[in-house]
């Protein structure tokens, strides 16, 4: 899914499109000489044209998804791929992640050596940045399943969760707009984004 197609689904739903103010064009190529290597095409547009200026907060079930700012992507990344107390890269993370986002400091990630990969969660204490899921095949998808999620959280019920007898389910009026449509938008990936409901 591209960019375009993304933020053409999210304009039926979220008149104006995502709700940040978008960054200026030029940051690709900071950011492939920051990484040393070249940047695939769907990032180079998405931080060129579509990446927030200031980071951009979804709503989730737990943690918000806290999606980065152009001021804060690149290689260096605190608890992550560098230690800012010894001022020294940790050893177990992927130079070739790019970090997109994090979700209560679970790492959203492109994999600039495998692009094809797409767009990964991985666990942050896990033991190894090893363990993770695909959520997207790309940054079009993450948006439009990240915005679909918010808009589902924050648009219908007062309480649009519902934790009873009949398990933790997402209430009846977001969950018959947002599961319909994320088995579409999702495709593969619906059940590592339907996952913390027992309705999905």
């Amino acid at each position: 899914m591209t960019l375009e197609t993304a933020f053409a689904e999210i304009q039926q739903f979220w008149p104006g499109g995502l709700p940040f103010a978008f960054g200026r064009g030029g940051a690709a190529a900071r950011l492939s000489a920051e990484f040393g290597r070249p940047l695939p095409p769907d990032l180079v547009t998405y931080l060129d044209t579509v990446a927030p200026a200031e980071e951009v907060e979804f709503a989730t079930v737990g943690n918000p998804l806290q999606l980065y700012g152009l001021a804060r992507l690149g290689p260096q990344q605190p608890g992550y791929s560098f230690n800012p107390v010894t001022q020294k890269p940790l050893p177990d993370w992927n130079p070739a992640f790019f970090l997109l986002a994090d979700e209560g400091a679970d790492p959203v990630v492109l994999d600039l050596g495998q692009p094809a990969a797409g767009i990964q969660k991985l666990l942050h204490g896990a033991g190894s940045w090893d363990e993770g899921d695909t959520i997207a095949d790309t940054l079009g998808q993450f948006l439009l399943c990240s915005a679909a999620l918010h808009h589902a959280l924050n648009a219908f019920e007062d309480e649009p969760l519902v934790d009873d007898v009949r398990g933790f389910n997402l209430a009846p009026q977001a969950a018959a707009w947002l599961f319909p449509r994320l088995k579409t938008w999702a495709g593969p990936h619906y059940a590592a984004w339907g996952a913390a409901f027992d309705n999905a």
